[in-house]
């Protein structure tokens, strides 16, 4: 079995850490809206994968859509952006290479 994506990780690297931050607001907003109005209000995430080119490289597109209940309706907003990560031999996708990850720890130790 291959080893899995580290979930957290994954997200916090989606666009250099905003799309966590971004995520983070919505949430916020959305739950805010839906006590204060008593209404259901909605957070989506989707993520689409494609092979670039006929590397190991995948472009990982992410859009963050709300729907946040107001007094008088709802307010909504969306948002897609795009990252470039690696599948590693060992089937995780991170943001840096795995044979990269070597490089850093010799240069540590020196």
């Amino acid at each position: 079995m291959s080893k899995q994506t580290d979930a957290p990780q994954f997200v916090a690297d989606l666009s250099g850490g905003n799309f966590a931050q971004q995520l983070g607001i919505a949430i916020s907003e959305v739950a805010q809206g839906v006590v204060a109005n008593g209404k259901k209000g909605q957070v989506k995430v989707t993520i689409d994968i494609a092979r670039i080119g006929e590397s190991n490289q995948v472009n990982i597109s992410h859009t963050l859509a709300y729907v946040e209940p107001t007094a008088k309706g709802k307010r909504s907003e969306d948002t897609t952006s795009e990252t470039p990560m690696y599948l590693n031999n060992d089937g995780s996708v991170t943001i840096f290479a795995n044979h990269t990850s070597q490089l850093f720890k010799e240069f540590e130790r020196s």
